[in-house]
């Protein structure tokens, strides 16, 4: 008797997944360009690792929300004729943290969770990238100073992303921040490796119990 109502319970629930996960998903994955290099008059600042900071957040569709850091190895903001025109910088992936979960909450749990290749696979793709494809001056007034398109990688999957940035630069430094936000499954952040209910419908379950959208704040400092 427990069994079948066991079976009727995970059956309602799978459908009711199901028909969420083939709703319409915001799609943010653009076309990857050529990255911009930097001209042979560009002036380029040097990322800080320590001063500048990454800050993640994610969600399951249960309203539980999760958000931490994680730690920039290197990068560069290259500015020419006082414009942004090239730029990357990379992730240290076995540097995610969490910032909302104590120890007895199980925040090693989850960072643990995280790293595996349940998700982002961190011993495989141990790095994640961006990389400067274009940049717009945007009018004054509008949300940042300019438009900022770039290739993403992570898992080792690129796409194209654009995003609003505000970045200055000075005689001894630069700085660039911004805010955006990705659908995790278009960079293979899956659970189970696979979002198509054929492959597993515990893993499909799993994967589309989690919010596909996880956003970022990044903050870079550079100087010369």
């Amino acid at each position: 008797m427990k069994i079948n109502v066991m079976k009727k319970l995970i059956l309602v629930l799978a459908a009711g997944v199901f028909l969420a996960a083939c709703g319409e998903s915001k799609k943010t994955a653009e076309e990857t360009q050529e990255v911009a290099n930097a001209g042979t008059e560009a002036v380029t600042y040097t990322v800080d690792p320590a001063a500048s900071q990454v800050e993640w957040a994610g969600a399951k569709l249960a309203d539980t929300k999760h958000n931490g850091t994680v730690q920039l190895t290197s990068g560069s903001l290259a500015f020419e004729g006082g414009n942004l025109t090239a730029g990357n910088f990379v992730i240290d992936m076995s540097t995610i943290a969490d910032a909302d979960l104590t120890e007895e909450m199980g925040q090693s749990k989850l960072v643990g969770h995280l790293k595996s290749a349940d998700f982002f696979m961190v011993d495989s793709f141990p790095t994640a990238m961006f990389e400067i494809t274009g940049v717009e001056k945007l009018e004054e007034g509008a949300e940042g100073t300019h438009m900022v398109k770039g290739n993403l990688t992570i898992k080792g999957q690129t796409h194209g992303i654009s995003f609003p940035a505000t970045i200055s630069q000075t005689e001894t430094g630069a700085s660039a921040s911004a805010s955006f936000e990705i659908n995790r499954n278009e960079w293979g952040i899956v659970w189970g490796g696979s979002q198509e209910p054929n492959q597993g419908i515990i893993d499909f379950l799993k994967n589309n119990l989690i919010q596909d959208m996880i956003s970022f704040k990044v903050n870079l400092v550079a100087g010369k």
